[in-house]
């Protein structure tokens, strides 16, 4: 009889432990990114420029020029029209999530050579700048031209650059979005 109760114990606390347990998201951490299923609730209408296919938000603020070195986020979509276009509020659902890297070089001037004018040791390998960011690619059957939002963190040096965390894209859409995880 003691035998059958330490078989029972033993697998009721196996199963017990290998139950996947519900982890609460790090929305602070640059390592959790919104999962398939979010939602972004646009609660306000944007609109995107003439000959452009993205609006760009920051501080939730619409800005036509961003801070680079800041998280930012854009609404992009598929047509480019010389008309203004408009994205209607909606909550659209994210259906796909992809990470993106962006480099920016920037070339290094030759080295003169004090008194002689002469250029030495040029090189067109220059400090390497890169930003991380992430797509949210939505289906809607509503909007279908507008495509997905995108977010980064600010440009950085390769070591530091990281994804933006999912509260500083909140703060990047302001009142204009909302980011609901699933």
């Amino acid at each position: 009889m003691r035998a059958l109760f330490i078989i029972v114990l033993t697998s009721l606390l196996t199963v017990a432990c290998s139950q996947p347990g519900r982890v609460k998201p790090d929305t602070a951490s640059h390592h959790y990114l919104p999962p398939v299923g979010t939602k972004v609730e646009l609660k306000r209408s944007v609109t995107v420029p003439p000959g452009r296919t993205r609006v760009f938000l920051q501080e939730g603020e619409i800005t036509a020029g961003f801070d680079q070195y800041a998280p930012n986020c854009n609404f992009e979509i598929r047509t480019l029209s010389e008309q203004p276009q408009v994205i209607s509020p909606e909550d659209f659902l994210v259906v796909k999530v992809q990470r993106l890297t962006e480099e920016v070089v920037e070339l290094v001037k030759p080295i003169q050579v004090a008194g002689l004018g002469l250029a030495g040791m040029a090189s067109d390998a220059g400090q390497s700048m890169i930003v991380r960011g992430v797509h949210l690619w939505f289906g809607s059957d509503t909007q279908p031209d507008v495509m997905r939002l995108t977010c980064r963190g600010g440009f950085d040096e390769p070591w530091r650059a990281d994804l933006p965390s999912i509260d500083e894209m909140r703060i990047a859409l302001g009142d204009y979005a909302r980011i609901v995880l699933p």
